[in-house]
This record gives C-alpha cells, sequence and structure tokens, in this order.
C-alpha cells in the first residue's frame, strides 16, 4: 500500500484499512475489532508460530509513531517505547491482558497482545441499559479492583480505567488492557538509564479522571498522579454502573451540585470544574435502592483528596467482597465527604420532629384553648338572649 504514510490520524484511517495484511513476516493482520483516538486493534495471528491451532489468535495495536520534531518529542516517544519494553518483560496478574511483542512497522508502533474473545465492559453496559445487578458488580468490580493491584504491584499506574478499557472473556473473566498512555510511577528508562518523570502529558479520558491528573504542575514538579487515581476511576466505573448515568454530564443537576450558577459555555473548563470542584451527588440520589455499603465503598473511591481515598486496590476488592457475602464493613467517612443522603435524611429528621412538635402541641394546647372560647362563646350568646 504505497498511500499508508499519507494518513496521520487514527479517525481518518477507514476500518479494515490493514485487514489480511501481513507485517514484518510475523502476523497476518485479520480485521479490525477496536479503535480509540490513539490506535487501531485488530485480530491476528502469528504466522512464525506453527503451533498455534486454527482458534488461536492474537490482538495487535497499531499506533502512530510521534512525529519528532524537538527534544521532548524525542523523549516522550523513548517513553513510550520504554514502558512498553517494561510491561511486556514481567510476569503479569492473570487478570491482565498479557503483551507478547512490540515491534515498529511502516509509521507505526505495534504492541502485540493476548486476543480476549469476548466483549468489553462498555458493550456488556450497553446490552443492559447501562445498570449491573449488586451480585454483578461485586463479581466484575471486585475483579477489577485485583486486576488493578496486579498493575500497581508493578510499579505502574494505567492511567485510562474505563469499560471499554475491560475486556469479558466468553467465561466471565476479566483483563484489563490498553495501556497506551500508562506511566512507571517514579521513572522511565532513558538509553539504559532511569530517569525521574514529571507529570504526563493526557490526563486519559476526562470523565473517568481523578481530580489530580487535571491538576497542572511545574516542569520541574513530581508527577502528582498515584495509584490512587486508578482507584477513582474505578469509583466512576461503579457509580455509573449502579445509576445508570454518567458521573459528569452537562447541564444534569442531578449529578453534580454547582458551586454557583454562573455559565459554563466550554466544556472542558466545566469538566475540569465539575472534577476538581463539585460535589458528588450519591449514587442512593439516583438509584435509591442502592446497598448502602456499595454506596459507602463507591464513595470512598471518589474522594477528591487522595489521601481519603482507598490506598490500595486490593481493599477495594476486598471490602465489595465482603459486602457480597453480606458482612458488615466499616468504612470512616471523612468531615468533608459530601453525602448528600445523609443532608437529606439529616433534613426529613428534623421535619418529623418539628411536626411531631407541632402535633403535640395543638392537642395538648391550641384543641382545650379553641374549646374554651367556644364554650364562652356559646355561654355569652345564651346570656345574652336571656
Amino acid at each position: 500500500m504505497q498511500d499508508e504514510k499519507k494518513y496521520t490520524r487514527i479517525d481518518e484511517i477507514p476500518v479494515d484499512y490493514f485487514a489480511n495484511k501481513k507485517i514484518s513476516g510475523n502476523y497476518l493482520l485479520i480485521n479490525e475489532i477496536g479503535r480509540g483516538t490513539f490506535g487501531l486493534v485488530y485480530k491476528a495471528k502469528d504466522l512464525s508460530n506453527q503451533n498455534y491451532s486454527s482458534e488461536s489468535f492474537l490482538a495487535i495495536k497499531l499506533m502512530f509513531v510521534p512525529n519528532i520534531k524537538n527534544e521532548n518529542d524525542r523523549l516522550r516517544e523513548q517513553e513510550i517505547r520504554d514502558e512498553i519494553k517494561k510491561y511486556s518483560t514481567q510476569i503479569f496478574n492473570p487478570r491482565v491482558v498479557k503483551i507478547q511483542d512490540y515491534l515498529q512497522w511502516e509509521n507505526f508502533l505495534l504492541i502485540v497482545m493476548e486476543y480476549v474473545d469476548g466483549q468489553s465492559l462498555q458493550d456488556m453496559l450497553k446490552e443492559k441499559d447501562g445498570t449491573l445487578t449488586f451480585e454483578e458488580i461485586i463479581y466484575y468490580f471486585s475483579e477489577i479492583a485485583l486486576g488493578l493491584q496486579g498493575v500497581h504491584d508493578m510499579n505502574m499506574i494505567h492511567r485510562d480505567i474505563k469499560p471499554g478499557n475491560i475486556l469479558l472473556s466468553k467465561d466471565k473473566k476479566i483483563k484489563i488492557t490498553d495501556f497506551g498512555i500508562s506511566h512507571v510511577k517514579g521513572f522511565v528508562y532513558e538509553g539504559g538509564n532511569a530517569k525521574k518523570t514529571l507529570k504526563p502529558s493526557s490526563p486519559g479520558t476526562p470523565r473517568f479522571a481523578s481530580p489530580e491528573q487535571y491538576i497542572e504542575t511545574d516542569s520541574s514538579s513530581e508527577d502528582k498522579v498515584s495509584f490512587q487515581s486508578d482507584i477513582y476511576s474505578l469509583g466512576v466505573m461503579m457509580y455509573e454502573a449502579t445509576t445508570g448515568v454518567e458521573l459528569i454530564k452537562i447541564n444534569d443537576p442531578r449529578l453534580f451540585k454547582p458551586q454557583d450558577d454562573k455559565a459554563r459555555k466550554d466544556r472542558n473548563s466545566y469538566l475540569l470544574d465539575q472534577t476538581l470542584v463539585a460535589e458528588i451527588v450519591s449514587p442512593s440520589v439516583i438509584n435509591p435502592s442502592i446497598d448502602k455499603s456499595l454506596e459507602y465503598i463507591i464513595m470512598k473511591c471518589l474522594e477528591k483528596n487522595v489521601a481519603e481515598r482507598y490506598k490500595t486496590a486490593n481493599e477495594v476488592a476486598r471490602d465489595l467482597k465482603a459486602i457480597g457475602r453480606g458482612e458488615k464493613i466499616i468504612i470512616k467517612k471523612s468531615k468533608n465527604e459530601p453525602y448528600r443522603t445523609d443532608s437529606i435524611k439529616k433534613l426529613e429528621n428534623e421535619n418529623k420532629k418539628f411536626n411531631t412538635f407541632i402535633s403535640t402541641f395543638i392537642n395538648a394546647k391550641v384543641v382545650p384553648i379553641v374549646a374554651c372560647i367556644f364554650i364562652i362563646f356559646v355561654l355569652l350568646i345564651f346570656v345574652l338572649i336571656w
């Protein structure tokens, strides 16, 4: 194909454009099975492996090699390559898609991965009108949390946890995928030398990104993104799977309580404001039937203050499994944790107390007084008539 290099954006490439294309004599691209902002994913075969059965496949992600214009571009390309190398050479949690190879082909960087025959969590949510049952929430999200722990144990932060990056096999096993913007916490390799990392350039998918991923840092500042950034994203997914609505949605007062009524014309500014500042409405405001312990878990994942969130993904899995067994869990709520349902209940209780007081006062005071006045009035009329 002589015109392949003419494409400079993923969304310009036609669907199945590379179908039946051989790559470096080793891989055969079969058909396109997914695409995102930064890459295409193809179902593929390993032509060099004679032991592969006719049903054995791989998944290959194609990303454009960065257009190197300056030193920063070169460093970013090297960071991508080094992170892929580090990822692919490690023994991973079985809940994480395994990378088997990486290479450059023409103007594309290819990541060769384990193929998962099934669907994404995003596809499943669409089939179920956006919500999962309590049992499904417990199973899938405890498994996702355990998979995340495997990523974090590698000293890596995924940074783009969302339903589209969670694959579900036909036997209901979960696999976390798409480490295109993952970040090795604390360092990257450059020419074999460890180099301290700065804040990554992209905050991931805005709707699922944690507040700290939006905060601008000085070029000399240390990266503020932590493992708990992924835990926040996990909380967003659970919130949406229990309510059926997006956590951040323009002009939807049910989801966020704005700090003021100023007009927000710019969508990015709105998302930034909501993520960093606005109060999150508890899931039970939208779905009153939600299990209260599950709601506490979700809201603890969604704490804006990193220190108030779960410390590890294992802790999230532990609590989810516990409430799935019907056990009680204790989650200490922070002073600034915005559970609006608590405020509503407090108001309801105050109203009940007030109504009880009014009822008692009327029965004990007002009724006798009115009765006395009525009797006096009748007596006066009787006296006047006589």
